[in-house]
């Protein structure tokens, strides 16, 4: 067999290599034959690789045609990207011998647009922990970015966006400001280099790099080297009031300060010209600003719009409006000011917790568009999994929803990740054992490939998932594990849409943990509310309308209850404990690496599920008497709890064979579950108070 492509261009190329595997995996003998310009007569059998720019307006730049004429597999783009996923796709169908007959074509483009990443970097970060701690040397590494870029490329991600409070030390370095900087020539050198080659490297790999930063923030050696006091680079703690809060004089005193203003304007601007494959460049003017929105927006005109225009360079500039509505003054101060292709709107779609409910309210219910002309507008949304960072998670069900909820005429693309974690290093599993790899998205491949394979079609079916679990859990066991991972992560969506905060510092429902309240009792739970506007009926709501016998009438206006979702925490966890059964008879000698890393995993989601239902259970029941005083809800709230000290302690010990504590960065706390386990008894002692409290 032929396999003829344009060796010369590098998105072809990596895409031809997959190719060559998938021949190589089925002892198909070929040879390769480069032409710059290679045309479908030539040759007349065997694979060819074209670009064909006259297919542009049906594929896009990310969409492909492969198609058999006679002994021929034509593969089709209008970019090099699109030629790329091509490749992918035929290597694939290579394995999993899906061939196409004579005359036969197939076409895809992508359902969004922008399909990306939001990777918070370790460099002035937006938090302080030790996901960002032990990541630094990570990130700063090309042996961790070409494996994560060409992961990234392979599920068809076009997009990582780098966040930073303050990356612009790091990145440039500018003569009108060079106190400013605090490394030396030789560092700022090296530094430069490893960006430039970072995003050479992504541009190879089919991937447009953003870069966002809050806005205003600066570090103390910042300050200092304009000549300003060092406290004007306090970064503190963004949800401590005496600095966050609107009218606060250091908020207030970086806005109107116009040395700082020119500073980030000269840092962008350098940043802009120094870096040619930067896709495009985002900031908010809410967190860390004072003022009215349109003093805010108009430094945001003064600083980062000033800067695009003064490099000459057309760049599109991402708007975010986190705590804003995306209204009249981000319009009649920016946006009119780009094309409408250059110009986009970030918005939150699930808050913190996209493992929730695949089709979130908020949009809605927080009128984000309120003044916004979406016709005219691109949406590129935030997905934040801020639920989940150490035990494995996959439903495709889930994301597969989740995706085509997102598709909207004026939804241009969206980029996942978190705020509090980096799946960088993987720093939490010892170090021993079963682990073979290195980083954290190795570990989370899974996680990683749902988000970017449906976000390009979301119509994939179980076949693919199985094909590519194989590589990891071999071919006998692939399926099981992947029944067992779509079940055990029924689990933290249920919890979250029974008992929901936004914010992730609020609520990490992986470690029933908050920064506000630290381990979250059951008297919480007794008060807490349901997710709003997804037709959940919190606990509260639902015995008050038990007991007045009400709930007939309410039916219409709910799909789910506290009993619906008890069930799923029943269902879920005996449906993971079941296929952790026949894996643990079948593995055999093949119980290491991520086989044995994720069968631990799913006896984890199981004890994890089943606290949860007994927490919850027992919160319903102590709802119940505080409204029928029948002391039978007390006897039966203390034996759930009892039984949920006993899950969470199988729970602690499950992750205890394989994992090490680390500080979380959102939470301020450690994470593990042994600390926790005084704290689950507790709430037994918490539900005595409780009864007490209606003797009084």
């Amino acid at each position: 067999m032929k396999l003829v492509y344009d060796h010369s261009d590098l998105m072809t190329r990596f895409g031809a290599d997959d190719i060559k595997q998938s021949l190589e995996k089925k002892n198909i003998y070929y040879v390769e034959q480069y032409e710059k310009y290679p045309n479908a007569l030539n040759p007349s059998q065997g694979i060819l690789v074209r670009k064909l720019e006259k297919v542009k307006d049906k594929l896009g730049n990310d969409g492909f045609s492969i198609k058999r004429i006679g002994a021929l597999i034509l593969i089709e783009g209008a970019h090099s990207r699109g030629i790329m996923y091509g490749c992918f796709e035929w290597a694939e169908r290579i394995l999993l011998g899906k061939n196409l007959k004579d005359g036969e074509e197939i076409h895809q483009k992508p359902a969004l647009e922008l399909r990306g990443i939001k990777f918070n970097l370790p460099y002035a970060a937006f938090d302080e922990g030790d996901p960002f701690l032990k990541n630094e040397k990570t990130c700063m590494d090309m042996n961790f970015w070409r494996p994560y870029l060409d992961m990234l490329a392979k599920n068809r991600y076009n997009c990582l966006s780098l966040w930073s409070e303050h990356p612009f030390h790091l990145m440039v370095v500018s003569h009108k400001y060079r106190n400013a900087n605090p490394f030396s020539d030789d560092q700022i050198q090296k530094n430069i280099h490893f960006f430039k080659e970072l995003l050479h490297y992504a541009a190879n790999r089919g991937i447009d790099v953003y870069l966002f930063t809050w806005n205003i923030r600066l570090l103390p050696e910042v300050a200092r080297g304009l000549e300003l006091p060092e406290t004007v680079g306090d970064f503190g703690n963004m949800y401590d009031h005496l600095i966050h809060r609107v009218g606060i004089s250091l908020n207030r005193f970086r806005g109107q300060s116009e040395i700082i203003k020119d500073y980030f304007r000269e840092m962008i601007l350098q940043v802009l010209i120094t870096y040619p494959e930067l896709k495009g460049i985002g900031t908010s003017a809410s967190e860390w600003m004072d003022g009215t929105g349109y003093e805010r927006e108009q430094w945001i005109a003064e600083t980062y719009l000033k800067a695009i225009k003064e490099s000459g360079r057309r760049i599109p500039f991402i708007h975010r409006t986190n705590m804003q509505n995306a209204g009249k003054e981000i319009k009649d101060m920016i946006q009119n000011q780009f094309d409408k292709e250059d110009f986009f709107i970030s918005w939150k779609y699930s808050n913190a917790h996209c493992y929730s409910h695949p089709n979130p309210p908020f949009e809605d219910r927080w009128n984000a568009w309120e003044g916004v002309d979406l016709e005219n507008t691109q949406v590129l949304f935030t997905v934040r999994n801020d639920d989940v960072f150490t035990l494995r998670w996959g439903d495709p069900d889930y994301i597969r929803s989740y995706v085509k909820g997102m598709i909207k005429p004026y939804v241009k693309g969206f980029y996942w990740g978190a705020d509090g974690y980096i799946w960088g290093k993987d720093f939490q599993h010892i170090d021993h054992g079963h682990k073979t790899w290195i980083y954290d998205f190795e570990k989370h491949l899974f996680q990683f490939q749902l988000w970017g394979r449906l976000s390009y079609n979301p119509e994939l079916d179980d076949s693919v998932w199985e094909h590519l679990l194989r590589d990891i859990y071999g071919q006998e066991n692939a399926g099981q594990f992947l029944e067992g991972l779509r079940y055990a992560s029924k689990i933290i969506p249920a919890v979250n849409r029974l008992f929901w905060l936004d914010y992730d510092f609020q609520w990490h429902p992986e470690s029933c943990l908050s920064q506000v309240s630290g381990f979250k009792t059951i008297l919480d739970f007794v008060d807490g509310n349901a997710m709003p506007g997804v037709g959940v009926i919190g606990i509260a709501e639902f015995a008050q309308a038990e007991y007045e016998g009400t709930l007939k009438q309410l039916a219409g206006q709910f799909q789910e209850t506290p009993i619906d979702i008890i069930n799923i925490l029943t269902e879920s966890p005996n449906k993971v404990e079941a296929i952790c059964s026949k894996l643990s008879c079948s593995l055999g000698d093949f119980n290491a690496s991520h086989n044995q890393c994720t069968l631990l995993d799913l006896q984890s989601w199981v004890e994890m599920g089943r606290y949860y239902k007994c927490k919850f259970h027992a919160a319903l029941e102590l709802k119940r008497y505080s409204l029928n005083r029948n002391p039978q809800h007390i006897s039966l709230a203390i034996s759930l709890l009892e039984q949920s000290c006993t899950h969470w302690e199988r729970l602690g010990h499950y992750w205890s064979l394989h994992n090490k504590p680390y500080f979380m960065a959102r939470v301020k706390m450690n994470f593990g579950y042994p600390y926790y386990l005084e704290n689950t008894k507790k709430d037994i002692e918490l539900t005595k108070q409780y009864v007490n409290f209606f003797h009084q």
